[in-house]
């Protein structure tokens, strides 16, 4: 809170869940691989995985992140 001006910032980023969605993205992405891209969407939406995200990673290489798995 600044005490000047009575304003109340919050700033939150919670780097864990960001590293949890990398980590299940991934593991989707390689099932999809090996057993095809429904599954990995079962995986992925099982660990929480926003259905946006799913659906960018499955359905485009080119949309994917650098980190992601190829």
């Amino acid at each position: 809170m600044d005490t000047d001006t009575d304003t109340v910032f919050a700033h939150v980023r919670d780097e864990r869940s960001d590293t949890e969605v990398e980590i299940a993205v991934n593991r989707g992405l390689a099932v999809a691989l090996l057993e095809g891209p429904l599954e990995g969407l079962k995986i992925m939406q099982a660990a929480g995985v926003p259905n946006e995200i799913c659906a960018r990673v499955l359905n485009s290489t080119t949309r994917r992140r650098a980190s992601d798995w190829h």
